[in-house]
């Protein structure tokens, strides 16, 4: 071969070896990376026999951030620590006992936040299922947020394979259902790729008679910093609940909101306060929109008493991050924060309410 032939042959190889690493690079990015649309409709599951909730019945309603049954062992990464994979012990410990705590609180509708289905971290348990199976809510359904085929992060330790879900669960019968995409965080595109795409998830619940009561489930950005983010989820958030309100459709609203409630003063939480540092909560917008099961006067008369977050090692929670929200065809006959302290990060919300 010649040495001109020899450089050409070169070339053409080089070249090929990249167009090859090219392909494997555009096949990894579409096997292990997730682009959801803006809105798609989610998979339910409702069998016939389950009961059509009638007018006027009390519906019990929780709604729980349940930190992937990582358990309250373990600081973890995104917190400053260096935990990241669950002992699996653990996890089934944690499961076994956030089940528990579902059950005694007879709830007929549970809308979790943060439901692993097959990562790594928590050694690939579908926890959907599994708390589906060990509860025996008849209807549910689920659709992710966190969805990456191998997470490089942390180097000490990376996560690999994440799914996180946000999931319902129901005695009575399930409509249709429609996972609706959040804005993202101000980050580069190379991080948003790999980052939880936040969401909000709508599920219907047929009403005997005629009509819906529409559930919204979300999670909302954690470490915003005030860079409008949290601004830009709430106004998603506001125009869904509008929206059911102009069809006078009942409604309710739930999930772990990531900001204080109005009149909370963040310099209170000492470094934390960093993660607050909008002059006027986002949460606001809500407030002064839509009716919370905990009016924003009980926050400010007894602050104490309905704080969800619960810091690492902390006993008792330091500020409330978990809301609820319901429309004017829904009427609230309860509501309260149960005092569970050892399985997540977050306690949960347990309201009752009637559509009249």
């Amino acid at each position: 071969m010649s040495r001109f032939r020899s450089i050409l042959f070169a070339i053409g190889a080089g070249a090929t070896a990249l167009a090859l690493a090219g392909f494997g690079a555009a096949a990894w990015l579409r096997n292990g990376m997730w682009f959801p649309a803006e809105t798609e409709a989610i998979t339910v599951t409702s069998p016939t026999e389950a009961p059509v909730l009638a007018r006027g019945t009390r519906l019990r309603v929780l709604s729980w951030n349940i930190q992937y049954a990582g358990s309250r062992k373990h600081h973890f990464f995104y917190d400053g620590g260096e935990a990241v994979h669950v002992p699996l012990d653990d996890v089934q410990t944690t499961l076994a006992e956030i089940a528990r705590v579902i059950a005694e609180s007879e709830a007929d509708v549970v809308l979790l936040q943060e439901v692993d289905r097959g990562s790594d971290r928590t050694h690939r348990i579908d926890q959907h299922v599994w708390l589906v199976e060990q509860l025996g809510y008849p209807a549910h359904a689920s659709a992710p947020y966190h969805r990456v085929g191998y997470l490089p992060h942390p180097t000490h330790a990376p996560l690999g394979r994440v799914e996180m879900h946000l999931t319902v669960m129901s005695r009575y019968a399930l409509g249709s259902a429609q996972r609706q995409s959040l804005p993202l965080l101000d980050e580069p595109a190379w991080r948003q790729a790999f980052n939880l795409r936040r969401q909000l998830m709508a599920v219907d619940l047929p009403l005997a008679g005629g009509g819906v009561l529409r559930t919204l489930n979300t999670h909302l950005s954690a470490f915003s910093k005030g860079d409008g983010t949290l601004d830009k989820q709430m106004a998603t958030l506001d125009a869904a609940a509008t929206a059911a309100e102009k069809q006078a459709m009942p409604w309710l609203l739930v999930g772990d909101l990531n900001a204080l409630p109005p009149g909370d003063d963040p310099s209170r939480l000492g470094a934390d306060a960093v993660e607050y540092a909008e002059a006027v909560t986002p949460a606001q917008r809500l407030f002064d929109r839509h009716t919370s099961v905990i009016p924003a006067e009980r926050f400010a008369r007894e602050p104490e008493a309905f704080r969800t977050y619960l810091p690492f090692g902390a006993d008792t929670p330091d500020r409330t991050l978990d809301y609820a929200f319901i429309g004017r065809e829904v009427k609230l006959l309860g509501v309260e924060v149960v005092p569970v302290t050892t399985l997540s990060d977050h306690m949960p919300l347990l309201f009752d309410i009637e559509i009249p």
